[in-house]
C-alpha cells in the first residue's frame, strides 16, 4: 500500500512541473477536459479561470487547433492538443 501511496504522490507532483496531465487527455481535448485531469488526480476543485489563464499564459504547454467541441450545450469550447514543452515553468500548483 505504501507503494501505491507514493506513486500518486509522485504523479500528483509531476503534474505540477511538467505537461504530463496531456498525456491522460484524448488527441484533441478542451481545458475542461485537462483541468478534469488535474481536478481527479489533485482530488480537488480548480477555479475555471485561474486554471486557464495558467495553461494558456505557459508557452507551448498547449496548441489552439482553429476548431471548435462539437455536441455540447452552450458556446462550444475551443479544441487544443499538447504543445512542444515538456516543463511548465512556472509550475501549476495545487491548493
Amino acid at each position: 500500500m505504501l507503494i501505491l501511496r507514493d506513486a500518486v504522490e509522485r504523479a500528483r507532483a509531476k503534474l505540477e512541473y511538467t505537461t504530463l496531465a496531456t498525456a491522460f487527455c484524448r488527441r484533441e481535448f478542451t481545458l475542461g477536459d485537462l483541468r478534469g485531469v488535474y481536478e481527479t488526480v489533485w482530488g480537488e476543485r480548480l477555479d475555471q479561470s485561474n486554471f486557464q489563464r495558467k495553461v494558456l499564459g505557459t508557452e507551448g504547454f498547449v496548441r489552439d487547433t482553429g476548431r471548435y467541441a462539437e455536441g455540447r450545450l452552450g458556446r462550444p469550447p475551443r479544441l487544443y492538443v499538447a504543445g512542444p514543452a515538456t516543463d511548465l515553468s512556472p509550475p501549476l500548483m495545487r491548493g
